[in-house]
């Protein structure tokens, strides 16, 4: 049944309505949730860097649509004869942007390469940019503390969005910026395709996280959650380790702007709150269970399922509430994460012993060293027989007096 469902959704040319649309949402912003969470899990469940500035990285990878995109489309379309409205000054930016924006469809309605090229150079893009705003990020990480990291964090996310309401030609001020619809060639409604997009790309993180998660840098990322000091004592970077942590999940974080700007073929920087793209994030990690990818996943279903349900049926709960039910979702907010924390401080799936080939984890658990510390070390040989002594019991031989 959910496969035709799909496959009507992808090949019908009507605006998809109803029951229909709540699904094309869910699936969407799942997708785009779990970017967000999957990237927060690298950087907090594995590493230890609690990120509060989740929304800096999903903002600039909107701010690379309207910015960045959007000029270099305007260039290309100039180019291939098109006349277009002036648009390189800041007025002629703002004010002839949806006249441009309707050329330029009309341009894409014939040349789906020239889309599908948008596209790809747009994620390019916003994973580079989101990398180089990781490693502006992980300059005060690997010198504060994680109380002052997060106030330090929290105030670059409230920053960038001053910058996006203040300086019009990033995303059009306070009136935002219409984006060309680069799907425009394709016969159904767009948002159906971009959402299967955001959905392939999300599960594509989860397997690379995933995968980095049970490999010898994520055992090493853990290291360095659990002890810093003990890892910089055998000699391994932990600063340089922080920043390409930081650096690649604000990448891969900046995805979900790029995408959700082409959802909504607009951007403003409304769209980019902090509570949004930060704090509904960390619950999700929280619920799920921290170090856990599929406790994200989980979370992230769980969560998204729950506020587009809310937010569909918002009229029906204005008459049941005795306030305004704008508030709900904030309440609910601090609702589920203080009863998690309370009741599944390590979420609904705690994190595992990470996998190591050849190791097996249940003897090592269940196995019993019986030690008799006192005979071990009080020998009458002294200190060195004492430690000698130790040895010989941890594997499994009599401690004798020889030195």
């Amino acid at each position: 049944m959910l496969q035709d469902i799909a496959l009507g959704l992808l090949t019908s040319g009507v605006a998809v309505e109803g029951t229909s649309r709540l699904i094309v949402d869910i699936a969407m912003y799942f997708g785009l949730f779990v970017i967000v969470a999957m990237a927060l899990n690298f950087q907090y469940g594995n590493a230890g860097i609690p990120n509060m500035g989740c929304a800096v990285q999903v903002i600039t990878g909107g701010f690379t649509v309207s910015a960045v995109t959007v000029r270099l489309m305007f260039t290309m379309i100039e180019g291939a004869g098109v006349e277009l409205m002036p648009w390189a000054e800041d007025f002629d930016w703002v004010y002839n942007n949806p006249a441009n924006v309707r050329t330029a469809n009309t341009y894409i309605e014939t040349n789906s390469t020239f889309g599908w090229s948008m596209l790809l150079f747009s994620i390019a893009m916003s994973i580079i940019l989101g990398a180089i705003i990781g490693f502006v990020i992980s300059l005060p990480a690997i010198r504060l503390r994680a109380t002052y990291l997060m106030i330090v964090l929290t105030t670059m996310a409230d920053a960038a969005q001053i910058f996006g309401r203040n300086i019009p030609w990033i995303a059009g001020g306070t009136l935002g910026m219409f984006i060309p619809n680069i799907f425009e060639w394709y016969p159904g409604d767009r948002t159906v395709l971009t959402a299967v997009i955001t959905l392939f790309l999300g599960l594509i993180s989860f397997f690379i996280f995933r995968t980095m998660l049970n490999s010898p840098y994520g055992r090493l990322m853990r290291a360095i959650r659990e002890n810093e000091i003990t890892v910089g004592s055998v000699g391994k970077n932990v600063v340089g380790i922080r920043r390409n942590i930081l650096m690649f999940a604000s990448g891969v974080t900046a995805l979900s702007g790029t995408l959700l700007a082409f959802y909504f073929s607009f951007v403003v920087e409304a769209n980019y709150q902090r509570a949004f793209w930060t704090y509904w994030p960390w619950l999700m990690l929280i619920l799920g269970g921290p170090g856990n990818n599929a406790g994200t996943f989980l979370g992230c279903a769980l969560i998204v399922a729950m506020r587009r349900v809310i937010i569909v049926n918002k009229w029906f709960l204005q008459n049941v509430f005795f306030f305004p039910v704008a508030y709900f979702e904030s309440i609910l907010l601090g609702v589920l994460l203080i009863g998690v924390i309370m009741f599944r401080p390590n979420g609904l799936i705690p994190e595992k012993l990470l996998y190591i080939p050849g190791v097996n984890y249940t003897m090592m658990v269940q196995e019993e060293v019986d030690v008799d510390w006192k005979e071990a070390v009080t020998t009458k040989r002294g200190f060195s027989a004492g430690i000698k002594g130790i040895f010989n019991v941890l594997s499994g031989k009599k401690a004798t007096e020889e030195s």
